[in-house]
């Protein structure tokens, strides 16, 4: 079994990589590209049908235990599972003493999240959480037990196995979630689509990974993969906070009727960024790490990967933002009208975090989560203190608006300049793919709000459509007009060819 694992660990140690995102990177962005498409289509589905079907009160109610998992889950797998990808050379014996270690962990990680539900029902001032908590703990142990399978499909650049395995989890999340609130489950069709999507993906990763530990030892990991572990482990903690403590403040100062209106404008402001930053990253980071040495061809692919995710997600973020209360109307309905402010604030920070968030790639590829980490300490401060303060004068909207300050101005900024001194990506390679684009957002946002509805009065679908034709527009435009934008749209019309062929 270890001769054949090397085998295949070697067959993906120094992949040919073309210069241009080609070859490996073009196939694997155009499977896991589909699959995100799919993904993107089922969740949006599924947030618009059980919008109708449950209650702010029933997403109020798992936001609350949501936050609590994401906690206790970020010690699951101690970041070993992104080292498998990251390391440049690895063994057998060493993947399975990092599965065995992450097992031991999920399941422990299980069991606190149960010990801890009595507390939480405490704290939200609702003993329905206990159970709701006992029940969404099991889902640490099926993310432990996913990681190391998760990692070696990565490594091995096996985009195939990771598409289908994502798709499909999300159409059988969708589906129980549907059932479950059909047959007037409530709050609990939540749970039982989270459980059932995670199941399947462990089960599946698992198929296609083909591989399977050695027996159980008393073998540590070794240093250096500990320091990478210990280092994201701790960037995933102090940005935890940053990512969920708006959900813990809105729903014990303001009930689960204000944190269900927040969630749902969350949910639909992570559309455009996650689905698209996700098949970027499981392509980018292992294809990045094979490559970190080669500083020239490390630059080039990250700023033509980077440039083609804030070229879709940018304008996108931008057109949604300046239609928001019509949007928010189309596609949840009237009595979620309260949805349109904080969906606006949150749509501003969206135009700035495709980029911020895509500074991860650099810095995992290189082995660099001890700056990482720092970075997120500091960063994760900023984002709380804007929490705190936009909850004490404007409550849920107060907060979606400090949090768009802190990102935009304050963040980002601080972002690019500590990865200007690790390189090989500079600050002014970042502000060129950024600015152009918010000032592009910009445009668009007077377009709409003077052209479109002050003089032609348009409202609805139409306005909608009318704002994503201007915003689109003005990103190609100021794209186009620059020799880098120009390479990101060329990149972008081979990928349309290939699809196409």
């Amino acid at each position: 079994m270890a001769t054949e694992l090397d085998r295949i660990s070697a067959s993906v140690e120094e992949p040919e990589l073309p210069e241009s995102l080609s070859g490996r990177a073009l196939r694997g962005g155009m499977i896991i590209g589909t699959a995100q498409l799919i993904r993107i289509g089922l969740q949006f589905c599924s947030v618009i049908v059980l919008s109708r079907l449950l209650s702010p009160q029933d997403f109020g109610l798992v936001g609350c235990v949501t936050p609590v998992i994401t906690f206790v889950g970020l010690f699951q797998d101690l970041g070993y599972g992104q080292a498998v990808v990251q390391r440049r050379e690895i063994s057998q014996n060493q993947i399975s003493s990092l599965f065995w270690i992450t097992a031991g962990l999920g399941l422990a990680c299980s069991l606190a999240a149960a010990l801890a539900s009595p507390a939480v029902a405490w704290f939200f001032h609702d003993s329905r959480l206990v159970l709701l908590t006992i029940t969404l703990s099991i889902s640490l142990l099926f993310g432990s037990l996913a990681a190391v399978p998760s990692g070696l499909l990565n490594r091995r650049l096996n985009y195939r196995g990771l598409a289908i395995s994502d798709a499909s989890a999300a159409a059988i999340g969708l589906a129980s979630a549907i059932t479950s609130a059909l047959l007037g489950l409530h709050y609990w069709s939540l749970i039982v689509a989270a459980l059932a999507a995670n199941l399947f993906t462990t089960v599946s990763y698992w198929s296609f990974a083909r591989w399977r530990p050695d027996r159980p030892s008393w073998k540590f990991v070794d240093r250096e993969t500990g320091l990478f572990g210990a280092n994201l482990t701790g960037f995933t903690f102090v940005n935890y906070f940053s990512r969920n403590l708006d959900n813990v403040l809105i729903g014990r100062k303001l009930g689960t009727l204000a944190l269900g209106y927040y969630d749902r404008a969350f949910k639909l402001l992570s559309f455009p960024i996650q689905h698209l930053n996700a098949p970027l990253y499981s392509v980018m980071t292992p294809l990045l790490s094979r490559v970190q040495d080669d500083k020239p061809r490390f630059r080039a692919m990250f700023l033509r990967a980077a440039g083609q995710l804030t070229f879709f997600v940018v304008p996108a973020m931008a057109a949604l933002v300046s239609v928001s209360h019509d949007f928010v109307l189309l596609v949840f309905g009237p009595r979620w009208e309260q949805v349109a402010p904080i969906f606006f604030y949150l749509g501003i920070a969206g135009m700035v975090q495709p980029l911020t968030n895509a500074t991860g790639w650099i810095l995992i590829a290189q082995g660099r989560t001890d700056v990482m980490f720092r970075l997120g300490v500091a960063t994760s401060l900023i984002t709380v203190t804007s929490f705190f303060v936009g909850l004490h004068f404007g409550g849920a909207v107060g907060l979606a608006a400090a949090y768009a300050i802190a990102e935009s101005v304050i963040k980002a900024p601080i972002q690019y300049a500590v990865l200007n001194r690790v390189g090989p990506v500079s600050a002014g390679d970042l502000c060129r793919l950024q600015v152009p684009l918010v000032l592009a957002a910009g445009f668009t946002l007077a377009i709409v709000a003077f052209v479109l509805r002050g003089a032609l009065g348009m409202q609805g679908i139409p306005v909608i459509v009318s704002a994503l034709f201007v915003s689109f527009g003005s990103a190609f435009f100021v794209t186009v007009i620059r020799p880098q934008g120009r390479e990101v749209l060329g990149e972008t019309a081979m990928l349309v060819q290939r699809l196409i062929g």
